[in-house]
């Protein structure tokens, strides 16, 4: 796989590129511009890191998968680790302030992926963009300031640990507040929540030579029903819906890449022959492989 034309971004890279010390690596503050971007246009990428990006003025042209989407002064956008996305066009006055931050530093902070929300990636829409909601932007542009000050060594913080803690979790509730306010949550319980995060970061690492659902069931030490129902319960979608999600985007950025046939793709995905592929690929996306592979969609 190391021929597909996806450039893979670091948590820790943008971390180094920093002018001066960072205190805690697992996040980063980083503005943003339209003559300052760490990455170049029209060009495919996939973040290991979730990122929080206040869009401050102009507009930003995007897609994540087939979807596009337009983002200006006022919006706030959530990202999630591993989405394929590519930046299009960026206004000439494009300001953002940006905070991106790991898995780790997210569950340190006792947030699990237990919201639709936060797994959006695994949705029929994969971009969570927040319109019209100015009193909490202000709030988390607060947040987000005080962390960057926290994390600068050049600044003398004595309880700089302690306060970082407070300003992300605030950050967090702030969000997730208004993710709760606005959607019908279903009820899961902490262990439904410890199966269903234990779950994508399996299918995460498995999905590629693992396409059953008694496989992670297995993994997990748990029937197949219950973790359906689980799944179900806090995702609106079955396990078998997910993980044919995740291997589709995987199949349209393979297939993307010329120097693949389709044929070769199945190999790749695990598939046992080309037709089984191109079934699979047809039922979800309604095209096929080929089809879709002559078509500037993507």
């Amino acid at each position: 796989m190391s021929d597909i034309p996806v450039s893979t971004l670091k948590l820790h890279q943008i971390v180094d590129l920093m002018l001066v010390p960072q205190r805690n690596r697992d996040y980063v503050v980083a503005a943003a511009s339209y003559h300052d971007m760490q990455i170049s246009l029209a060009r495919f990428y996939r973040a290991e890191y979730f990122g929080l990006i206040l869009i401050e003025q102009g507009s930003s042209y995007y897609s994540v998968g087939d979807y596009e989407y337009e983002v200006k002064a006022g919006d706030i956008l959530f990202c999630v680790p591993q989405e394929i996305f590519k930046v299009h066009l960026l206004s000439a006055d494009y300001k953002a302030s940006q905070i991106f931050f790991s898995a780790d530093m997210l569950s340190d902070a006792g947030f699990n992926y237990r919201s639709n929300d936060i797994l959006k990636s695994f949705s029929s829409n994969p971009s969570y963009v927040i319109m019209d909601q100015k009193a909490l932007f202000d709030r988390l542009k607060f947040h987000i300031q005080e962390l960057s000050y926290l994390n600068d060594f050049r600044n003398a913080v004595y309880f700089h640990h302690e306060m970082i803690w407070h300003h992300f979790s605030l950050l967090m509730y702030e969000f997730e507040n208004y993710t709760k306010q606005n959607k019908v949550n279903t009820k899961t319980t902490s262990r439904e929540e410890a199966i269903t995060t234990a779950f994508f970061a399996l299918v995460r690492q498995f999905y590629i030579q693992h396409h059953d659902v008694q496989f992670y069931a297995d993994k997990l030490f748990i029937s197949r029903k219950y973790l359906s129902r689980v799944i179900k319960s806090s995702m609106d979608h079955s396990p078998k819906d997910i993980i044919n999600q995740v291997l589709l985007i995987e199949a349209k950025i393979l297939l993307r890449n010329t120097a693949n046939n389709v044929n070769q793709v199945a190999g790749i995905l695990h598939f046992s022959n080309q037709a089984v592929f191109s079934k699979f690929f047809k039922k979800l996306s309604g095209k096929t492989p080929l089809d879709y592979k002559s078509d500037d969609l993507f």
